[in-house]
């Protein structure tokens, strides 16, 4: 059976059977087109996810994105991260349990590591000038809108604008603002030499303050930690 010549590739000593060439645009076609759809599968993780008065303005920048977004499970020490790799590209990974105010926080938090990776280049320090200013550019036009963040995480917002924060644990404000809702006990409740439980099964003692967080000491080694004021804590006894 004669082979025509265009239609196969020869390798040793067999003859390896080639599919049927793609013109230039249906070919364009099909790289935008899986493009397009991977965008939308990122924007469909997050629709409900965030608050309904951002999302319009919130899809546009998502859907700009030229990497994955993906739901994790809780992780206690983040509610989310940016990676890159040269072989995956760019992946911002956000915690799924994030109440809206917090998801987009988070969100526009990550994509402005992205940015930073993708027009700033490398050699930037994680959360120096150059992601401040993408964060402040990303973060500003929903903190004007409203209905988008309470007011009182409205004003933490816009406190720490001029100079935003590595993460919500070092903005006390913000972070008390965003958990107002919740009834967990939280450590600086709590009175100094109380015994507490943390969320990762740890115990300790609370001590002083010195400066921004306790000075608690773990029960079974006896080793000081720094905890934060505003950690969801159990309270034990000794």
């Amino acid at each position: 059976m004669d082979l025509d010549a265009r239609s196969v590739w020869r390798h040793g000593r067999g003859v390896v059977r080639r599919g049927p060439r793609l013109r230039l645009p249906e070919l364009s076609q099909l790289i935008l087109g899986n493009l397009v759809d991977a965008h939308d599968r990122n924007w469909r993780r997050l629709t409900g996810r965030i608050p309904a008065a951002a999302e319009a303005d919130a899809a546009r920048i998502v859907r700009a994105f030229r990497g994955d977004i993906v739901l994790t499970p809780p992780r206690a020490s983040k509610w989310g991260s940016y990676r890159w790799r040269s072989d995956l590209g760019a992946k911002i990974f956000l915690n799924r349990d994030l109440q809206p105010e917090a998801m987009l926080i988070t969100l526009l938090h990550e994509l402005a590591h992205a940015q930073v990776r993708a027009w700033d280049g490398l050699g930037c320090a994680p959360h120096g000038a150059e992601w401040q200013k993408r964060y402040r550019e990303l973060l500003a036009p929903f903190i004007g809108l409203p209905d988008v963040f309470s007011p009182s995480v409205a004003r933490a917002l816009q406190r720490q604008l001029h100079k935003p924060k590595a993460s919500c644990g070092a903005a006390p404000d913000l972070l008390r603002a965003l958990r107002a809702d919740s009834d967990q006990l939280r450590v600086e409740q709590l009175p100094e030499g109380a015994w507490f439980r943390l969320g990762n099964g740890m115990e300790f003692r609370k001590g002083p303050k010195r400066r921004t967080r306790f000075a608690c000491t773990e029960k079974k080694t006896g080793r000081t930690f720094a905890v934060h004021p505003l950690a969801e804590a159990v309270r034990t006894e000794e």
